[in-house]
């Protein structure tokens, strides 16, 4: 079985996985993640602007990295799920992510049985 791990690099930025198709659920969502962390409460963390630390929060919320299986060389997603990039600042930066491939995809023709295997046997 092989798996991608997502990781985004930033504090302010997060991931997930959900509805891909309707673009409506995205609005959706922000509206709902804007009401649960509003801004202009009297956060202590404020250098960076009134957007940062309600980012922070909601980054919390969704976390910054995911783990997806892979099967037949795709990633096993629902019908209608995809990966977000979810940005929580108003005027953010670049933005970096680490993928990382773990095991790997089956192949038949790689079977311990077979003769193009590392592990087969080479005696009679």
């Amino acid at each position: 079985m092989a798996l991608f791990y997502f990781t985004v690099l930033h504090t302010s930025a997060s991931l997930a996985l959900n509805e891909s198709w309707d673009p409506d659920v995205r609005d959706d969502m922000e509206m709902m993640l804007n009401k649960i962390v509003p801004e202009g409460l009297p956060y202590r963390h404020s250098c960076e602007g009134p957007d940062d630390m309600p980012a922070h929060v909601k980054a919390c919320f969704l976390g910054s990295s995911l783990t997806i299986p892979i099967t037949d060389g795709k990633l096993s997603l629902g019908t209608w799920q995809g990966v977000w990039l979810c940005e929580h600042r108003d005027q953010a930066g670049s933005r970096k992510l680490v993928i990382t491939l773990s095991g790997c995809p089956r192949e038949t023709a790689r079977s311990p049985l077979s003769p193009v295997s590392p592990i087969a046997s080479t005696s009679s």
